[in-house]
């Protein structure tokens, strides 16, 4: 077996992933893939647009052999704590032999000097940064010049600083880094490959050709109140699905939704609101104040937004207030080296031999059923397992709105994965 690991949040499943995906398995070699798919809530501080067993369907509908949760913990932190959690979770399986990315960049080799640099941190590369710092740069800034300057000193890339500094800032570059650097840091033998993004920019919010972005397909189904628009840019197997949970009264969902229920956990717990991830610098008496005269949640992201706190790091600040995810809590998780369990969505029968897999190389508890959860007193497994219940509890109060008579209680205890031979 060569197996493929992916790292994803599909949400949803469409034409680009399904391109990545085939691009992957040929570069590679892949026998099997498996993805590690986030849950309910995504990296940006966003629900997602479905519930996770649906969109864990779609993706095996189109090619993806196995589909396993990656833990809300790290689903819904910075690219350093999410690549960190997937990787670990690949690495802990032992049967992983390599993982796949898309990148602006296109080349592994330029990530890969970058990562290790980033790594080993040179005492060259420490001093010029520590001085960049000190000069008042923001750390991004920073770590680029000091990064640039140590590259050019030791003639290791042929780049100039502006190519430099694009690399650092494009969304999918950031997290490809982040994978090889958590790679280096486990001594994973698992080899990473990137493939170039093609046809639209991450946040794109256009739809000009059969390959589009997550981004685009989202503002569709949430303005245009008809699929025909959105039909051409994804796979059959994500259309249909789409327009079965549509037609069964489970409409897609934003986080203008959640509002609500957010208001009321700010102003119940404004004393207590620095305990939570990413809330630092005073940014819970900005929130405070602005929740009062916000109408909605655009507005309060608008308001507390500055140069310091950027949209993304407001969305997740709030995200883990709603989900109630503690400074502490994060402590506990981010620099795990294995993941005591994985959680499985969605297989098909090469899946099933990918299970099996594991079970012969790995100690990991496979988790298919809550019911069946052996080591629950383990206080990290605790944790992790804990949020990953939450976050689908609090994400099923919106997504059940419209089916309440289908809602039996925490829907994790109910529902098993999908089996799609």
């Amino acid at each position: 077996m060569n197996l493929l690991g992916l790292i994803v949040e599909y949400n949803p499943f469409h034409n680009g992933h399904k391109y990545h995906l085939e691009k992957s398995k040929e570069k590679t070699n892949a026998t099997h893939t498996m993805a590690i798919m986030s849950g309910s809530f995504l990296q940006r501080g966003e629900p997602a647009l479905f519930d996770k067993y649906t969109r864990a369907e779609m993706a095996v509908k189109s090619g993806i052999d196995l589909v396993i949760e990656l833990p809300t913990l790290y689903a819904c932190q910075s690219a350093e704590i999410f690549s960190h959690g997937a990787i670990s979770i690949l690495n802990s399986l032992n049967c992983v032999n390599s993982v796949c990315f898309g990148s602006e960049e296109g080349s592994i080799e330029i990530l890969n000097s970058i990562a290790g640099i980033l790594v080993q941190e040179p005492k060259e590369f420490k001093s010029t940064l520590k001085k960049y710092l000190d000069d008042g740069h923001v750390f991004p800034a920073a770590r680029s010049k000091a990064l640039y300057e140590y590259i050019k000193a030791k003639n290791l890339l042929h780049l100039n600083e502006n190519e430099l500094q694009q690399i650092l800032n494009s969304s999918n570059n950031i997290l490809g880094i982040e994978y090889i650097k958590s790679l280096i840091k486990l001594n994973s033998n698992i080899k990473p490959y990137t493939i170039t993004r093609v046809a639209s920019e991450y946040n794109s919010s256009d739809i000009s050709s059969n390959i589009c972005s997550a981004t685009a397909i989202r503002n569709a189904l949430r303005d245009v109140n008809n699929l025909k628009y959105i039909e051409d840019v994804i796979p059959k197997a994500t259309f249909n699905e789409i327009s079965n949970k549509i037609d069964s009264n489970f409409t897609p969902i934003f986080d203008y939704m959640f509002y609500n229920i957010l208001s009321s956990i700010i102003i119940r717990d404004y004393e207590n609101l620095h305990n939570y991830f990413e809330v630092n610098e005073g940014i819970e008496n900005k929130i405070y104040s602005n929740i009062f005269t916000s109408s909605n949640l655009e507005e309060l992201i608008n308001s507390t937004k500055s140069k310091r706190y950027t949209m993304t790091k407001i969305k997740r600040t709030l995200n883990n207030i709603l989900l109630g995810i503690t400074k502490e809590d994060i402590i506990g998780v981010k620099d795990l080296n294995s993941i005591p369990y994985i959680r499985v969505l969605a297989f098909n029968s090469k899946g099933r031999e990918i299970i099996k897999k594991i079970k012969n190389s790995s100690d990991v508890e496979i988790v298919t059923k809550f019911s069946k959860i052996s080591h629950i007193d383990d206080p990290i497994f605790k944790t992790l397992i804990k949020y990953d219940l939450k976050s689908s509890n609090i994400y099923n109060l919106i997504y059940y709105q419209n089916n309440k008579h289908l809602l039996k209680g925490p829907m994790d205890y109910y529902l098993s994965p999908k089996y799609l031979p």
